[in-house]
């Protein structure tokens, strides 16, 4: 049986051409980048979660306890390929010309992987939550996750639960997801950038950002442990 989950029909595997917007967001320094989406989700205007500066309801003001408790049916999710662990532990699923820059994830198919993983633990969260793998997309491109949100909106999902990615994506997709297609929901960002370790973290250039489609650039990046156990409250309901 196959990994890789389905690709939408109007998806491609096939590297595209880079937009002038997408270019613009590329070109913005990481430190400004960040401060963007900090403006746009809201981190020092969260009504309904503690303050944390890597989770954030969006809008703000969004009931975030009512969706869980009535419309959890409507969520789905979308998370970083490059959350998958790489080195001595690696995942198992990581292939010698991608490296982790893949769908393939053995908790998405209902199998046990024992390597340490925060996208794993994410997935399992997910799953103990009443999520099925359909509603669960790992990015392996920009240009695949737009038409798989587009066909969810398509099907009655309206809200992302949650949508992670990097300072980076997330500053860009939330123009094309929030305001163009209407998700709403929670982001939740990555581990950050950390300057004494510059081999590793999210996308910290522009020429990050601008290959990240063309395969793993080898960072060590995870959702951090906070992030997880924050998430997990929201969707078992004890955050109010």
């Amino acid at each position: 049986m196959s990994m890789t989950q389905p690709t939408p029909p109007n998806c491609t595997k096939q590297q595209s051409s880079i937009t002038f917007r997408e270019l613009v967001y590329a070109l913005t320094p990481y430190s400004i980048s960040k401060f963007m989406v900090a403006r746009k989700c809201g981190l020092n205007r969260q009504k309904t979660i503690p303050k944390n500066p890597n989770v954030a309801v969006y809008p703000p003001s969004m009931d975030i306890n009512r969706v869980v408790e009535e419309e959890l049916d409507k969520c789905v999710s979308f998370l970083p390929y490059c959350a998958k662990p790489l080195g001595e532990n690696s995942c198992p699923l990581n292939n010698p010309s991608d490296g982790r820059k893949s769908q393939d994830c053995l908790k998405l198919n209902d199998k046990k992987c024992n390597v340490e993983c925060s996208l794993g633990e994410m997935v399992d969260l997910l799953k103990e939550n009443g999520f099925t793998s359909d509603r669960i997309f790992i990015i392996d491109s920009d240009s695949n996750l737009f038409p798989w949100l587009k066909q969810k909106k398509q099907e009655g999902y309206k809200y992302l639960m949650p949508g992670i990615g990097c300072p980076y994506g997330i500053n860009y997709a939330l123009d094309y997801i929030g305001k163009k297609m209407g998700f709403s929901g929670c982001m939740v960002f990555i581990e950050d950038y950390d300057p004494k370790d510059p081999k590793n973290g999210v996308c910290k250039s522009p020429s990050d950002y601008l290959n990240m489609e063309h395969g793993d650039k080898g960072k060590k990046t995870k959702i951090t442990e906070e992030s997880i156990q924050l998430m997990r409250k929201i969707l078992d309901g004890s955050i109010g």
